[in-house]
């Protein structure tokens, strides 16, 4: 990462549902809601973006961005990217992207 030819950082990116698993069940449902609340379509079906699309994005800006997945399968079900898949697909994006952890302290791990 060149630091000198960015025009920003972003710390606060996150790493939606792999694109390639089916949703779990409700989830449509809930990223519908999150779109409507905060009046973004970027949760509706089919519109949240993979990593690669996300650092494509920001590359294309020229803003770096710290990526994590977001840890609440206890509280939602809901599937999440692992953190070990977030650090992989952010080696092949080290031009663009800073990869971080999300973990709950709920889950014993």
């Amino acid at each position: 990462m060149n630091i000198d030819e960015l025009v920003a950082i972003d710390i606060h990116t996150h790493a939606e549902e792999p694109c390639d698993a089916c949703r779990d069940d409700g989830y449509n449902e809930f990223q519908t809601g999150m779109a409507n609340y905060f009046k973004n379509p970027a949760g509706a079906e089919g519109m949240l973006p993979s990593i690669q699309e996300t650092a494509a994005y920001f590359r294309e800006r020229k803003i770096a961005a710290v990526i994590f997945p977001v840890d609440a399968e206890r509280e939602t079900g809901f599937r999440r990217y692992h953190n070990e898949e977030v650090l992989e697909i952010a080696k092949d994006n080290d031009d663009i992207l800073i990869p971080f952890a999300s973990i709950d302290p709920h889950k014993g791990k």
